[in-house]
C-alpha cells in the first residue's frame, strides 16, 4: 500500500510505473489518490499498460482507495468495497489469499465502522490467509510516537480490541518506523506509525 496523496500529477503517476518496474510488483494499493471517479479510466490506465484497476469511488467521491494488479501474473476478485476498505481474494500460481487495502479515515468515530466491517471480514475470511495492509490513522502502541508521549488514547484501545478480535498480527517491516509527520521543526514535530500490515 502506499499513500500518495493525490495521483492527478503526472510526476506522481510516472512514480508509481518507476516503483513497479523496479521492484517487480504484480499487486498495489494506493490510497488517498483524489482522483475523480471521471479522470479514473483515463488516470488509471496510464500508471501501468494492461494492469486492472477497482476503486471504492461508490463510497468515496475522490476515490479513497485504488487497488491494482497485473492480470498477466495475478488475479483479484472483489468480495466487498466500503468507504473505507477493498477486500478481495488474490490468487496467483496455484495460491491464493485474502487482501484488504484499508484506508482508516481521520475521524476516531468514524474509524469504528472499519473496526466492525474488519471483524465482519475476519470471520469471512477465517480459513485462509488474510494480509490486511494501509493506513489506519491511529497508532498501536504510544511508544510508535516521537517524542515518547506515553499516554494511551480511546481510538488506540479500539483499535487494538479490532485487532485482537480479528486475530491479527503485524508482520515485519523493515525501513522507518514513522510512517506520518506533522511537518513541523523542533519541539512542535510529532510522528507517528500509522501505516502498517497485519496478517492473520
Amino acid at each position: 500500500c502506499w499513500n500518495i496523496r493525490g495521483l492527478n500529477d503526472t510526476s506522481k503517476q510516472k512514480e508509481v510505473r518507476h516503483f513497479v518496474q523496479k521492484n517487480g510488483v504484480a499487486f498495489l494499493g494506493l490510497l488517498e489518490t483524489t482522483v475523480r471517479s471521471l479522470n479514473m479510466e483515463r488516470v488509471a490506465r496510464g500508471l501501468v499498460k494492461g494492469w486492472k484497476c477497482v476503486s471504492n469511488h461508490k463510497d468515496s467521491l475522490l476515490g479513497r482507495i485504488w487497488v491494482l494488479w497485473n492480470p498477466g501474473l495475478v488475479n483479484f476478485r472483489v468480495a466487498a468495497i466500503s468507504r473505507q476498505a477493498i477486500h478481495g481474494e488474490l490468487r496467483w500460481a496455484g495460491y491464493s489469499l485474502w487482501v484488504s487495502v484499508v484506508y482508516g479515515d481521520c475521524n476516531y468515530i468514524f474509524r469504528r465502522e472499519l473496526w466492525k466491517e474488519l471483524e465482519k471480514q475476519a470471520r469471512r475470511f477465517s480459513a485462509k490467509p488474510w494480509i490486511i495492509c494501509g493506513d489506519f490513522n491511529v497508532s498501536r502502541y504510544p511508544h510508535k510516537h516521537s517524542g515518547g508521549r506515553g499516554s494511551i488514547s480511546s481510538a488506540t484501545k479500539e483499535f487494538e480490541c479490532c485487532i485482537q478480535k480479528c486475530e491479527l498480527e503485524d508482520i515485519k517491516q523493515s525501513g522507518k518506523v514513522f510512517t506520518w509527520n506533522n511537518k513541523r521543526l523542533g519541539e512542535d514535530f510529532l510522528a507517528k506509525k500509522l501505516d502498517r500490515v497485519m496478517g492473520n
